[in-house]
């Protein structure tokens, strides 16, 4: 029978070090979304004009991961408090929840599909097509996920149900995300022929560790369990949305400068820049 704190941050005591590194991890979490808020709107001028929405999304991404991560942040400052031995949760009832990084993932996670049949420029019906087929079984993974969360602090029932349900559309979503990587393979350009092969491993290694983050509440209401976790969230957070946006603005700037984008051409040094106009 699980208990009414749904997640075990709101149960188990923490060492001093143990409640600093997660406050370190949250906070870094959170300010690196909100600063490279600005280095996809800075960067997106480079690209190719049909290629800019890309980056402009991953701007958004960051915004609303970041505003996620720093209420994340205000819940573990609050869920606990320091007896002079240990921080432990909170006497007025104060709880910590992951549920809102669930919450954000909703609206994030969309995106980020979408923008792979953006940055492979697809044809349009296709782009809408493919975006749909990967947010369905995404978003589907992302509540049932939800759902299994709240049972971590029982007897691990409804947890290891309801995620073996949002694995399978794990799996459902990893063939779609597969398929359309093959498409965006086929209408890359030859000199980018091997990204989209690279993306796929980059996407199962990152979105891997999220499954990992939720099981881990197994091992023992421990401390470095509840400091693990969220580091592994936070991790796959910044990998899965910071660091692909990264990966795709590149992947986009080298295939402008393909295209005969001056301004590409020129970001990446292979002519001097002159002042003049991009086509």
């Amino acid at each position: 029978m699980s208990t009414p704190y749904a997640n075990i941050e709101s149960l188990v005591s923490l060492t001093d070090a143990q409640f600093h590194t997660g406050s370190l991890i949250l906070m870094v979490s959170y300010g690196a979304h909100f600063a490279f808020i600005l280095y996809f709107l800075w960067t997106q001028k480079d690209l190719a004009p049909r290629y800019r929405l890309v980056p402009l999304l991953s701007a958004l991404v960051m915004a609303s991961a970041g505003l996620s991560l720093l209420r994340e942040f205000s819940f573990w400052l609050e869920t606990y408090q320091w007896n002079g031995s240990l921080y432990v949760p909170a006497e007025d009832g104060t709880t910590f929840s992951n549920a809102f990084r669930y919450g954000n993932w909703t609206i994030t996670v969309p995106i980020l599909l979408t923008q792979l049949p953006l940055a492979f420029a697809l044809a349009r019906p296709e782009i809408r097509r493919r975006a749909i087929r990967m947010s369905i079984p995404a978003l589907l993974m992302i509540w049932t996920g939800l759902v299994g969360q709240f049972g971590e602090t029982g007897d691990f029932t409804q947890l290891n149900i309801w995620g073996l349900i949002s694995t399978l559309f794990f799996v459902w979503l990893i063939v779609e995300v597969h398929g359309t990587i093959r498409a965006g393979k086929a209408a890359s350009p030859a000199p980018l022929a091997e990204f989209p092969d690279k993306l796929w491993w980059y996407f199962l290694a990152t979105w891997g560790l999220y499954p990992i983050a939720y099981a881990l509440p197994q091992l023992g209401m421990t401390g470095d369990v509840v400091v693990v976790r969220q580091l592994l969230f936070s991790i796959a957070d910044i990998s899965s949305k910071l660091i692909y946006g990264v990966i795709l603005s590149r992947y986009l700037l080298r295939r402008s400068a393909l295209e005969g984008y001056l301004p590409a051409q020129q970001a990446l040094g292979d002519v001097p820049a002159t002042g003049t106009a991009g086509r």
